[in-house]
């Protein structure tokens, strides 16, 4: 069996999505060939941000060493690394991490003989190690861009043009790269010279619940996640409903998990009052997976304004069976993505976004369902098992150059 080092910075037991991407790799590889060693961050098993069932049992194939990143001592150092780290360094943040993360690296290889490294970002640190590691053993390695400065406007505007020169470069060094939609694909090829691999984020069909859920006694809306767009048109949308009597007040309810009121309420102001909305604090994983089960629609907020953008939660939405309505449609990703895959609808117009969850709250009245034409062959693409066998085969790949 071939060995692979993986580094990431987000990994389990971290409740963050980039760990499920990492974690899944690791869990699956295995199958394919591989035997996977992770050095990733070091978090408490125990805390509001850990979740280690998040992506259920490693094999114990997996070997995974934590190193712990003590923050910068003294103000001259925390001034140091808010510049000198920040803008001559960009391709080593998280700075402190990288430097005791390099040491144990550099130790591992002095007992471990790796065929290959893979690394993911952001941050770019995991990247900058990836390609030192592998040029001193003289290994491939692969580039992941689960986001991408070069390609997409995230991150602050003034350190934008510095990230994304670093992680074109990194890039230009790597002997693959890949990413997480034909979008980010297109984007990054004429930057980097190479046409990246698409590998695109999925679900783990053995996270889920293997019996029926019972549905919500209500026709229960649901928004998983961090919330970056408004959902002021699912808004207006619901009260139209309301408003027209598709849909009665006292039987219709939106949920959030992971928001708190007050960021709804700065999209939206007053929203709360005019519609019934409910906000929690974020579930564990495998929970969160029960609740979209039992969910009627599950609500994924588009990024129409920004290419290549497929938001991670929307495969767990595909898996759990429930219709997706994502708002505003992108023209774009997302859009595709439900096309192909038959499991929901792009809409941008309230008035359309009424008439399609008038529409599926008579099916979720009489007990019917949605009537969606979903393709389950397509569906099935995007599992974490399949995509993993993806990555083998780049791996494989690699090996025979």
């Amino acid at each position: 069996m071939r060995r692979l080092l993986i580094l990431p910075y987000y990994f389990l037991p971290r409740n963050h999505v980039a760990c499920y991407r990492a974690g899944c790799f690791a869990k699956f590889l295995p199958e394919n060939g591989w035997k996977p060693t992770v050095v990733c961050e070091d978090l408490p098993a125990v805390g509001p941000d850990s979740d280690p069932d998040f992506i259920g049992i490693l094999p114990e194939s997996v070997e995974i060493h934590r190193v712990a990143a003590p923050r910068p001592r003294g103000s001259l150092e925390r001034f140091l690394h808010r510049t000198w780290g920040q803008y001559l360094q960009t391709h080593r943040l998280p700075l402190h991490w990288s430097e005791h993360v390099g040491r144990r690296v550099r130790e591992l290889i002095q007992t471990t003989r790796f065929d290959a490294v893979w690394a993911t970002s952001d941050p770019l640190g995991p990247l900058a190690l990836a390609d030192e590691t592998a040029r001193s053993l003289g290994v491939p390695w692969v580039a992941d861009l689960r986001d991408s400065f070069s390609v997409l406007p995230f991150g602050k505007w003034y350190k934008r043009p510095l990230f994304a020169s670093r992680e074109r470069s990194l890039c230009r060094r790597a002997d693959r790269v890949t990413t997480v939609s034909e979008g980010l694909a297109r984007g990054l090829a004429p930057l980097i010279g190479k046409e990246p691999v698409v590998i695109h984020n999925g679900f783990d069909p053995t996270l889920f619940p293997q019996a029926p859920l019972p549905q919500r006694p209500k026709f229960t809306l649901l928004y998983a996640g961090n919330l970056v767009r408004s959902p002021g048109l699912v808004f207006s949308a619901v009260e139209l409903c309301i408003h027209r009597g598709w849909i009665p007040r006292d039987q219709i309810e939106l949920l959030f998990h992971g928001v708190d009121v007050a960021r709804i309420e700065r999209y939206c102001p007053g929203a709360a009052g005019r519609v019934p909305i409910q906000a929690f604090p974020r579930l564990p994983h495998r929970e969160i997976l029960r609740v979209m089960g039992s969910s009627a629609v599950l609500l994924l907020m588009a990024h129409a304004d920004t290419p290549g953008v497929l938001p991670a939660k929307g495969f767990d939405y595909l898996a759990s069976g429930r219709p997706i309505l994502a708002v505003p449609d992108d023209h774009g990703e997302v859009s595709r993505f439900l096309g192909r895959t038959g499991a929901g609808v792009s809409l941008s117009d309230p008035e359309a976004i009424a008439r399609q969850l008038a529409e599926w709250f008579e099916g979720w009245k009489t007990g019917r369902g949605p009537a969606m034409p979903r393709d389950d062959r397509e569906i099935a693409r995007y599992s974490r098992r399949e995509q993993t066998r993806q990555l083998a085969g780049v791996l494989d790949d690699l090996m025979r150059r």
